[in-house]
């Protein structure tokens, strides 16, 4: 942690925050309410770059244009779903927790995020081999939330009460988790060393067979587009420090927002360029972010906008319209450059319907077909016959929840799973009639970049 000391001697904040917090908490957990109780403080806590050192379950993200940084440690509360209707069991079980959640904000600060919000690409996926621990889609509420915003911080403690809840030991865990997150010194560990082992799944030559496969599928009228991934495992001879690459690539990449997940096994780490949505009840933002190329590349050729990036525009417009009012589209796409690669991006902005939600939009857009293909369920059927990896969170998405239909979700790209000395990393490519695949091959290799060359240099 960078400069809490600096504000204030922790024990003198932290000793007055305990006594205001047994005075609010103890009559509301010892009473025979059920449900989530959020007790929130502005507190002098200087912003964390990283989860801490010793934090087994965390929640992380961060856009640092935009001067907004959460920080989710441990469980209070969390819900799975999987299957064709997953995000609406998710919807149900947040509109139930609504009912009996109870939340007190002491002084001026107040928290913009409640919950966090992830899930996988595909609604069949299972946990299995690297993936495990992580669930097909989830809602996910910790039992201490730390959100900066402009250089002020809020700390949300969270318990989900029942019958079983014993008040003091409720106090004493919030209290003994918040004192390990503050231990935590701001020294994070030092580079991955530079030799590692590389391995290409499916090498190239057999992806490249892939991509003509799909090339040839399309000009028989089996589908229009379809995106397949590449993994690529490097092996080190020491753990690779996820916890560095936090602040490296926010340094790099200030425009994209850094996710960082842990359940208690692999930590899924993100730079990602892509806001799927931006949401409050007055507004609805999305990024059509399709079509890359080398950032010294000034235009891409027609084709590119055409077949990949036009069909995007035109599916999120389509998705948004049962929802929305006031659809409004940028005339013409323009190269969005990140350092080494461009992409072509078109803004989406539309006003919501009254009462609707953030997870029937999530519903309505993902996958998009910049992430998946078209039709959608031809697509999606392609994938799941002929990737012999499981993508498991890669081109999913991940965000928050808040209050007043508020929140944001950021499709998960430029990602690595990374388990102790290993780190696997995730690229896609998007398949049209007119794709090369030796140029679909380059396109994943520049995709990997950003990623690879953190770990490696």
């Amino acid at each position: 942690m960078q400069g809490a000391d600096k504000l204030q001697p922790i024990p003198v904040w932290l000793g007055r925050l305990r006594l205001e917090l047994r005075q609010l908490a103890l009559p509301l957990l010892s009473g025979a309410q059920r449900g989530l109780l959020s007790i929130a403080f502005e507190v002098p806590v200087g912003e964390m770059v990283a989860p801490p050192a010793q934090a087994r379950i965390w929640l992380y993200w961060h856009q640092p244009a935009r001067s907004h940084r959460l920080l989710g440690l441990g469980m209070a509360f969390s819900q799975a779903a999987r299957g064709a209707g997953r995000f609406q069991e998710l919807d149900a079980a947040y509109q139930r927790l609504q009912t009996r959640w109870t939340r007190i904000t002491q002084g001026s600060g107040r928290a913009k995020a409640r919950a966090f919000l992830g899930h996988a690409f595909d609604p069949a996926f299972e946990a299995r081999e690297c993936w495990q621990g992580f669930d097909n889609a989830g809602l996910y509420i910790p039992q201490l939330l730390f959100e900066w915003k402009n250089g002020r911080c809020v700390l949300t403690f969270n318990y989900f009460r029942d019958k079983d809840t014993q008040p003091e030991n409720v106090i004493s865990g919030w209290i003994k988790q918040l004192r390990s997150a503050l231990r935590h010194d701001g020294v994070i560990a030092p580079a991955a060393p530079a030799a590692f082992l590389q391995t290409e799944s499916p090498a190239a030559p057999a992806w490249k067979s892939g991509v003509a496969e799909a090339v040839e599928a399309m000009r028989g009228g089996e589908l229009e587009k379809v995106v397949l991934t590449r993994q690529l495992q490097l092996r080190f001879p020491s753990p690779v420090p996820h916890r560095q690459l936090l602040p490296s690539l926010a340094r790099q990449y200030p425009g994209c927002t850094m996710l960082s997940v842990s359940f208690g096994r692999g930590v899924l780490l993100a730079a990602t360029p892509e806001k799927l949505f931006d949401m409050n009840a007055e507004r609805i933002h999305c990024d059509a972010l399709a079509g890359t190329f080398p950032a010294h590349i000034c235009q891409p050729n027609a084709e590119m906008e055409a077949y990949e990036h036009a069909p995007v525009v035109r599916a999120i417009e389509k998705a948004l319209e049962p929802f929305c009012t006031d659809l409004k589209t940028d005339k013409a796409a323009r190269p969005l450059s990140f350092r080494s690669l461009s992409h072509l991006y078109t803004s989406v902005v539309a006003r919501p319907r009254p009462a609707v939600r953030p997870l029937q939009i999530l519903e309505a857009l993902h996958p998009t077909p910049a992430v998946g293909g078209m039709p959608r369920s031809a697509a999606l059927a392609w994938i799941r016959r002929h990737e012999r990896l499981s993508r498991g969170w890669y081109t999913g998405a991940f965000g928050w929840l808040g209050e007043n239909s508020e929140a944001q979700m950021s499709v998960i790209l430029r990602c690595a799973l990374v388990q102790g000395k290993i780190a696997r990393l995730y690229a896609g490519a998007g398949i049209t009639p007119v794709s090369s695949p030796e140029q679909e091959l380059q396109e994943t290799l520049l995709k990997f970049a950003p990623m690879l060359n953190a770990m490696t240099r």
